[in-house]
């Protein structure tokens, strides 16, 4: 775990080229202000911990997309609330998540030359919001090379650190410390199924095998292959088990930025709520 800082990489996915399309639908781009005001109905300032999951594409037309989101955010909480976002990087550091349209034959070549995951330079699949996000000043990556994870704030450095290989969600994950310190989850245009701080339930719950994984470290200053241990996970309930969540009474915020349902849920309520209802299934 180190702090990053990313500077400006280029034209190329979710890039402002992108988002000059305006959707047929929209009928008002949203502002920030428009942002600042349904963040603020959740009084996001008295929290210390916020972890953000946002999808920018379930969005009509934001002006200044992914960065009116973080300043948005960071307008609110202000700079003493520690925020966490994912920032998985899954086809560039490991050979088991590779393209399968990709011909076979090049998975030893890809294998032997895919560079290390790099806390600084590995790309973030998590959205464009995460990738805005790790520009800001002061902001740590963890050194999971499949599901890192970023942070800011007073607590951020530790949120990052101890990221294992064999506990992508579990023991001394950044979203274990996040279910023992109590986060909210600011969910904005996502659906439970992306919420990958979800899986933590999998391992309380004891409802996976275990499986091989695999991923390109850096090992005394070269790229090898490294093999560990780890559960076999499996989003396809998220939905149901966010869905079970909501009718179960528990008190879920949700509000609309445009035209597109966003949430705040309790993160450790959410998990308890999902350990039961997989130990059940």
């Amino acid at each position: 775990m180190k702090m990053i800082t990313i500077g400006y990489h280029g034209l190329g996915r979710g890039s402002i080229m992108e988002l000059t399309g305006v959707k047929k639908s929209t009928t008002t781009p949203i502002t920030k202000a428009d942002v600042v005001k349904q963040l603020k109905k959740l009084k996001l300032a008295d929290l210390d911990l916020l972890v953000v999951y946002a999808n920018l594409e379930a969005f009509d037309y934001i002006i200044g997309g992914a960065q009116t989101i973080v300043e948005a955010i960071y307008e609110v909480t202000g700079y003493l609330t520690t925020i966490v976002m994912p920032a998985h990087s899954i086809h560039q550091s490991c050979p088991t998540f590779f393209d399968e349209a990709l011909p076979k034959k090049w998975k030893e070549l890809m294998v032997k030359h895919t560079p290390a995951y790099n806390e600084s330079l590995s790309p973030i699949l998590s959205g464009e919001v995460a990738e805005a996000f790790a520009r800001m000043p002061r902001v740590y990556r963890s050194a999971h090379p499949v599901a890192s994870y970023l942070a800011s704030g007073r607590k951020a450095a530790w949120f990052m650190s101890g990221h294992q290989l064999g506990s992508m969600f579990g023991e001394q994950s950044p979203v274990q410390k996040l279910y023992a310190q109590d986060a909210k989850v600011l969910c904005l245009g996502i659906d439970y199924n992306q919420l990958t701080a979800l899986h933590l339930a999998e391992y309380y719950a004891d409802c996976r095998p275990k499986k091989m994984h695999e991923a390109i470290v850096n090992r005394e200053g070269e790229a090898k292959l490294a093999e560990f241990e780890d559960l076999a996970f499996d989003s396809t309930s998220f939905n149901e088990i966010g869905a079970a969540y909501e009718a179960a009474n528990h008190e879920v915020p949700v509000f609309e930025i445009g035209k597109t349902t966003c949430k705040l849920v309790d993160y450790r309520t959410l998990i308890d709520f999902a350990t039961d209802y997989l130990k059940a299934k």
